[in-house]
């Protein structure tokens, strides 16, 4: 197996199977305790337990089957992927497949929870002081983590006419 599938399928079932487990612990402690939060440092960081029926931040919330067609999105953003990686020829190929691998993980997650839950389960709360930024999970920091490296990474192969060997 090529590493750029190698270094896509480990982080992707990574990245999947750690967002499941911390749903898991979030719905079995912190929702017993809602509305209260766990407190991992006083005034930036808490955990608590939060239901998102929509996509980020809520979006489309109360348009019905909207959680459908994300989980459609998801599914048809893992199969991308690997046609992507199939056919395109990269400059660091293992790392590009760890990229995807992180948004593919993440992807499928949010999709898990849509499907099984009908909501996604939120839980970390990043704040300063007073101000909150929107509670997320695993999968959504895994597709943030994902993005952010296929745009730092994912320059075509060919930089000086040459195209570089495929792994």
């Amino acid at each position: 197996m090529r590493p750029r599938f190698v270094a896509f399928t480990v982080t992707a079932a990574f990245a999947l199977a750690f967002d499941q487990l911390t749903k898991i612990w979030a719905r079995h402690v912190l929702l017993p305790i809602y509305p209260r939060v766990a407190r991992v440092i006083p005034g930036y960081w808490e955990m608590r337990y939060s239901e998102n029926p929509g996509a980020a931040f809520g979006f489309l919330r109360n348009v019905p089957g909207a959680l459908y067609f994300f989980s459609v999105i998801a599914v048809a953003i893992s199969i991308g992927a690997i046609f992507y990686l199939r056919k395109t020829e990269l400059r660091h190929p293992w790392r590009v497949g760890a990229w995807l691998g992180f948004v593919v993980g993440g992807a499928l997650g949010n999709a898990f929870d849509r499907v099984a839950f009908h909501h996604v389960t939120d839980f970390v709360v990043w704040k300063i002081g007073t101000h909150e930024w929107d509670t997320f999970n695993v999968a959504d920091a895994a597709l943030v983590v994902g993005i952010a490296g296929l745009l730092l990474d994912s320059r075509p192969a060919k930089a000086d006419g040459k195209a570089a060997r495929a792994v």
